[in-house]
């Protein structure tokens, strides 16, 4: 219990040095270069999030279970967005995450700053628009939201259980992708052919990716999703999506409800339900079903959002021990999405081990 009390104090002075930096408030603004002609555009934009963790390692030989701390940058991206015309777009994005955090052997994670998202988009109508470069498949709802409007701490902690093996980047993958928007809106598709994994002599099949969304009302119509409107938008999109390449296979239905209710609150609510099979083709992912869900409501008048987050891994092999995280946050959304604090504690349950805790704070600026 002692031990306890001393990681959560350490977090807490953490995050009195952060709200003393959040009384000179940065006001919000724009980076953006035009053409005389005002038809082309260059916009650019920051994503910088730091966090302090406290965590349980995994019990040693002995059963015994050590803290770690850390202080890093858990994203810090730069971001940009091309407007060629009416009709073609380009973005992109880098990143360095966890830069700083420590590692196993003690060193730290000093990984340079890499391109993580880069794709043109060319709009032929609101029904048919084409995505080329390296982006998001669209596994999941959670799998494609952005991750500067997330209601949690961060994604779910198996949501990107498939890039290593199929040798993606934070889930994302080189290709081409068919995405629209049709009757009014409620119904969204996309399709998309992606590298996957090549194999040697890159003789593999490519991958096949793509989502169907049923939205009863307030449909998203952008590449990204959003984790919470804040209170803002009256939301609610049902969707199933597939990931195939050869033998391996991906199955997910999801649920996204956003509710404004009282004048400017809002319940934010996200299930997803995922199966996931590598088999012969990729050995180094296990036959699984992933389970999210997350329940958040958001208080207007203090600008607060206490949430939870359910997350499970249930392997098929009895060899492997299921794993569940618990997780209960607040977040501080004093300046929206462009500015917030948030702090989380997450229970640890892997079968047949001592449950591990985690404690997060994090600050996050975002401004595109």
């Amino acid at each position: 219990m002692t031990g306890m009390l001393s990681r959560i104090s350490k977090l807490s002075i953490c995050g009195a040095v952060l709200l003393a930096g959040l009384l000179v408030r940065p006001a919000a603004a724009q980076i953006q270069v035009n053409s005389p002609d005002g038809k082309m555009s260059l916009k650019l934009g920051l994503l910088a999030q730091a966090e302090g963790e406290a965590i349980d390692n995994a019990p040693n030989a002995a059963g015994d279970v050590h803290a770690a701390d850390n202080l890093f940058l858990r994203r810090i991206r730069l971001l940009g967005n091309f407007t060629f015309s009416d009709d073609l777009t380009f973005f992109f994005e880098t990143d360095s995450p966890n830069l700083g955090k420590g590692n196993a052997d003690g060193t730290k994670n000093n990984a340079d700053l890499f391109l993580q998202d880069a794709y043109a988009t060319y709009k032929f109508s609101k029904g048919l628009q084409l995505d080329a470069g390296m982006m998001l498949p669209p596994n999941s709802y959670n799998h494609t939201q952005s991750a500067a409007t997330l209601m949690t701490i961060d994604y779910g902690f198996s949501t990107f259980n498939e890039s290593t093996p199929i040798t993606g980047r934070t889930g994302r993958d080189y290709g081409v992708e068919a995405r629209g928007y049709l009757a009014d809106d409620h119904l969204e598709y996309r399709a998309g052919v992606f590298q996957g994994a090549r194999g040697v002599g890159n003789t593999n099949p490519f991958r096949l990716s793509g989502r169907v969304t049923y939205w009863a009302w307030g449909a998203e119509t952008g590449f990204f999703y959003r984790g919470t409107s804040l209170g803002k938008t009256a939301t609610l999109g049902i969707g199933g999506s597939y990931d195939v390449q050869k033998e391996y296979k991906a199955y997910s239905g999801d649920l996204y409800w956003e509710q404004p209710v009282a004048g400017g609150d809002g319940i934010t609510v996200q299930v997803d339900y995922q199966t996931l099979d590598g088999d012969v083709f990729l050995k180094n992912l296990p036959k699984q079903v992933n389970t999210l869900a997350e329940v958040g409501y958001y208080f207007h008048g203090p600008k607060l959002q206490p949430y939870i987050q359910y997350n499970k891994t249930d392997f098929d092999l009895a060899t492997l021990a299921d794993v569940t995280w618990k997780q209960l946050g607040l977040a501080f959304f004093f300046g929206g999405h462009n500015q917030n604090v948030k702090l989380a504690w997450t229970d640890i349950d892997r079968k047949g081990a001592k449950k591990r805790n985690q404690y997060l704070l994090q600050y996050q600026v975002f401004q595109f």
